[in-house]
């Protein structure tokens, strides 16, 4: 069961990458400029954002759920192969604290029943937020799931493609000199999320005309103050899964 649990987490994620990549697909971002009459500098900026579709957070949630569980089922496996019984098994769990005086007391009542070495290979994982830092995201990204609203899920600015800009520049300065198009994308301070219309990307000079050839990126990120704040969905998902794989493989 406990492979069986993150096979479906994989799956999961399969479904949650085509779904993101068939978001991004439909032109979720608009781009417009405009001349700012105070400075009368180029501005860009967004003139449209379709909202992050609920399905969305709804994967991810399943995900996070199928992680969780099957490092549970592992410490339920552990304890039934040393003869633990099944109905005396509800205090089992794989745990996972805030910090590392907190995991020495839950360990051993979540535990109990787990033979002394197996104890220590699982303090080997260091399952707390200081030791563990992707095993204490994924529980406290669950539980928000669980108990509270679906994960909050957003459009953020990723970066802008400065080359575009600079061989614009030079182009123009040194019209006998001309140099090829470079890509060179950069991130801004302010990821802005959540995006929404009428947000400023990028300030050009005074009366610049518009260059075409800028491309700017945006990406879906997962925000929950206190625990994860503005990281890629797709990167945070894929990381987690990667974890628990790690986790898993160690009992083996």
């Amino acid at each position: 069961m406990l492979t069986d649990k993150i096979d479906r987490a994989k799956q999961y994620f399969g479904e949650l990458q085509n779904t993101v990549d068939s978001f991004i697909k439909d032109n979720p971002f608009v781009l417009g400029t405009k001349i700012k009459p105070d400075s009368g500098r180029l501005v860009y900026y967004l003139t449209k954002v379709n909202n992050v579709p609920t399905n969305i957070p709804l994967i991810i949630g399943d995900i996070f759920n199928n992680l969780r569980s099957s490092l549970d089922y592992l410490i339920y496996d552990l304890y039934i192969k040393n003869g633990g019984s099944e109905k005396e098994s509800n205090h089992l769990y794989f745990p996972i604290s805030d910090n590392f005086e907190l995991y020495e007391k839950e360990k051993i009542s979540k535990t109990k029943g787990i033979r002394e070495d197996t104890i220590k290979l699982i303090d080997s994982v260091k399952p707390y937020k200081e030791g563990n830092l992707n095993l204490w995201i994924l529980k406290k990204l669950n539980n928000l799931d669980k108990h509270r609203l679906l994960i909050t899920v957003g459009s953020a600015y990723h970066s802008m493609d400065i080359g575009s800009v600079i061989t614009d520049k030079f182009n123009k300065s040194f019209p006998d000199f001309k140099v090829p198009e470079m890509k060179l994308f950069i991130k801004p301070e302010d990821n802005l999320f959540p995006l929404k219309v009428g947000d400023e990307l990028f300030e050009d000079e005074q009366y610049a005309k518009p260059n075409p050839n800028i491309q700017f990126k945006f990406n879906l990120v997962l925000n929950e103050i206190g625990v994860i704040e503005g990281e890629s969905v797709i990167e945070l998902v894929k990381k987690l899964i990667i974890e628990v794989e790690n986790v898993a493989d160690l009992f083996k």
